[in-house]
C-alpha cells in the first residue's frame, strides 16, 4: 500500500508541474503579447513626436511668409484671400511667426 501512495503523489507532484508549464506558457505568450504591443505604441508616439516637429517648423514658415506679406504692404482680408486662409489663420500664423522669432537684445556682460 505504501508503493501505491508513493505512485499517487509522482502522479500528482508530475500533474502540479504540467499545470504550471501551461500557465507559464500562456503567461509567456501574454507578455510578449504586451512587448509588442507597447513597441508598436512607442514607435508611433516617436513618429507622432516627429511630425510635429515638422508640422512646428512648416507653420513656423508659414507665418513668416504672411508677416512678408504684411511687411509688403498686404491687407489681413487680401493676406487671407491671397493664402486662401480663414483671416483667424493668418492672426494665428502671424502670431505664431512673432513667438518663434528670437529676440535681438542680449543679455549685459558679466563681470
Amino acid at each position: 500500500m505504501a508503493t501505491r501512495q508513493t505512485g499517487k503523489k509522482i502522479d500528482a507532484r508530475e500533474r502540479a508541474r504540467l499545470a504550471r508549464t501551461r500557465v507559464d506558457q500562456v503567461r509567456a505568450e501574454r507578455d510578449n503579447k504586451i512587448e509588442a504591443t507597447l513597441a508598436e505604441f512607442f514607435t508611433a508616439g516617436d513618429e507622432r513626436d516627429a511630425l510635429i516637429a515638422k508640422i512646428d517648423a512648416l507653420e513656423t514658415t508659414m507665418g513668416e511668409r504672411v508677416t512678408s506679406l504684411f511687411e509688403f504692404g498686404e491687407s489681413a482680408s487680401r493676406v487671407a484671400d491671397l493664402t486662401a486662409l480663414l483671416p483667424k489663420e493668418v492672426k494665428r500664423m502671424r502670431t505664431f511667426a512673432a513667438s518663434r522669432q528670437t529676440p535681438l537684445v542680449t543679455a549685459p556682460p558679466r563681470i
